[in-house]
């Protein structure tokens, strides 16, 4: 690309990006090294860089990012990450949003939008923007549509002043009022909201350590007791100590639903369904003093959850109910489908729209005003020293907010307690449970286990040998690399999600997908951060193991995986 490389083509211009575009690594993507580059990509980008609006070019059915020096300031915080980035990696919060560009133009179509309000995190925090956008496909050097080249005109600060104008054309006086009130209540919420959110990270942060070191403890636990089976003492005690592992494990699940980086499996479920297969296990947990009302509509719409953590919610809430009731009364399960309009969400993180609202209620002592501003924070806790860890609360807030829902608690002294959980209305059709499983045995399939910690590493190795499997092992993303591009053929990559380096987990995946026949992937993780999907939602065809597992979940996740991917039962 000789306008690039050669003084001839660079003289008359300059800039940031054009020394940025120079000097960036390119053949670590599928666009190939600089001087390789099309003669139209080449063209495109000199055009682009030449121009004092800003404007994006996505190459490649991944969207590669290349932009111009005005786009870099439009970027913010996440310049100069974007360039050779995908574009779904760089903007996230907007994937879906931008896979539909890019497969609408790589199919010859046009795209425009006037004023749309996207959320972005440019700045290391969400604001919602407005924006004029242009989409144009780019001919490749065979005529065919290979990139998309957009033009993105912000107009934030026009669409608020338009918004200001009309909120002094329409009855001053009492939207002033509502605006106040609707300040008042919003800045609450948010104090509130920063505050939950910086225990959160804290608290997510320290779960996902406490996993590691739960995994390797475990670990290694197991393999004692495999290798002692006649000793009852040694199995004894190892019972005992897993049994405290799983009691840690559970803590630190109730942490990272709070912290909200829980992976979650949401699939389209009917609210009487859940509760169905809830029912005796919310009986036998309570006590027989204790009486179950429920009432859910017939007609009840479909809700987007992870089945378990919602019925670990309504435990939760039910066990609490029970508690401040002194074990004994009625606890009210009730169900509702309601419409929000504008004014049922000031001050509040939801949006108007179709919701389920799920709600426990109970008689019990109730809590003071103070006490029900505290509640949902980890480890806040009324009950006595002993009796009560302070997550169960916590717990729920992070699960419905992570599901795209919110919650809301009523409490009074001595009139009880009604906690309030709102999910979106799916209108996808409801999901029907596969209850089928694969044998537990092992298989004689050669499996690269990525992981850095090395405790972990080895007794993950030591599992996978003993059940028959043929293990090749790399400390990280890089190293796992190298053992594939030097001709090794895994029939499945057991990796963990968060690793050092330049290779990511998610490389690896999309070097396994390319393979004929594709490699089967295997993620496991204490938590997932955003690397998996946004906002820990996994979706169908990711298969993640939970940090700490045991070996059967080990040996079974791996047998399923793998069977799924030679097309078994």
């Amino acid at each position: 690309m000789q306008f690039l490389s050669n003084p001839h083509g660079c003289e008359g211009w300059a800039g940031e990006m054009a020394q940025r575009i120079r000097t960036f690594d390119w053949s670590t993507t599928d666009l190939g090294p600089l001087d390789q580059w099309s003669t139209s990509l080449a063209c495109t980008v000199q055009m682009m860089l030449a121009s004092p609006v800003p404007m994006v070019m996505l190459w490649g059915r991944a969207g590669y990012m290349i932009y111009n020096d005005s786009y870099s300031a439009f970027a913010g915080g996440r310049h100069p990450y974007l360039l050779g980035t995908p574009v779904e990696l760089g903007w996230p919060e907007v994937a879906e949003f931008n896979r539909h560009v890019v497969d609408t133009c790589l199919a010859g179509g046009t795209l425009s939008f006037n004023n749309k309000e996207l959320v972005l995190s440019r700045h290391g925090r969400p604001e919602s923007v407005w924006l004029d956008l242009y989409y144009s496909p780019v001919a490749g050097d065979n005529q065919e549509p290979a990139g998309v080249l957009a033009i993105v005109v912000e107009t934030t600060e026009l669409v608020k002043s338009e918004r200001v104008r009309q909120e002094l054309t329409h009855n001053l006086e009492q939207r002033v009022a509502a605006e106040v009130q609707a300040r008042s209540a919003a800045e609450d919420q948010l104090r509130q909201s920063q505050k939950l959110e910086a225990i959160g990270g804290l608290t997510g942060g320290v779960a996902h350590d406490f996993n590691n070191l739960l995994q390797v403890i475990a670990g290694n636990l197991h393999l004692l007791a495999r290798h002692e089976p006649d000793n009852c003492q040694v199995q004894r005690r190892v019972t005992a100590a897993i049994a405290a592992v799983e009691r840690g494990a559970k803590l630190s699940s109730q942490l990272l639903a709070f912290a909200r980086r829980q992976p979650l499996s949401p699939a389209v479920y009917n609210p009487q369904r859940i509760y169905a297969g809830l029912g005796e296990l919310l009986q036998r947990a309570l006590g027989e003093t204790i009486h179950i009302d429920v009432q859910l509509p017939q007609d009840s719409w479909c809700i987007n959850v992870d089945r378990n953590q919602l019925e670990n919610a309504l435990l939760n809430l039910a066990i609490n109910a029970r508690d401040a009731m002194q074990g004994e009364g009625v606890i009210r399960i009730t169900g509702e489908n309601v419409i929000l309009n504008p004014n049922d969400c000031v001050g509040k993180s939801i949006r108007p729209g179709e919701y389920v609202r799920l709600a426990v209620s109970d008689t019990g002592v109730g809590m003071s005003q103070a006490t029900l501003k505290r509640a949902f924070e980890p480890f806040f806790t009324t009950k006595r020293e002993g009796h009560g860890t302070g997550l169960g609360l916590s717990m729920v807030f992070g699960f419905v907010r992570q599901s795209g829902g919110h919650v809301d608690m009523w409490s009074e002294e001595g009139k009880g307690s009604v906690v309030q959980m709102y999910f979106p209305h799916s209108l996808e059709p409801e999901c029907l449970d596969d209850d089928s499983d694969v044998d537990l045995q092992g298989g004689q399939e050669t499996i690269l286990v990525v992981e850095d910690n090395e405790g972990v590493r080895l007794t993950v190795v030591e599992l996978l040998q003993q059940s028959g499997y043929t293990v090749l092992t790399a400390e990280d993303g890089d190293r796992a690399m190298q053992v594939l591009q030097r001709g090794a053929a895994p029939d499945l990559i057991f990796t963990d999600v968060v690793m050092p380096g330049r290779v990511k987990s998610t490389d690896l995946a999309t070097w396994a997908r390319a393979q004929n026949p594709p490699v089967a992937v295997l993620f496991t993780s204490g938590h997932t951060r955003d690397i998996l999907s946004s906002n820990h939602l996994l979706s169908a065809d990711i298969h993640l193991l939970s940090k700490p597992y045991s070996p059967d979940a080990l040996t079974q996740r791996v047998r399923r995986v793998l069977s799924a991917r030679q097309g078994c039962p």
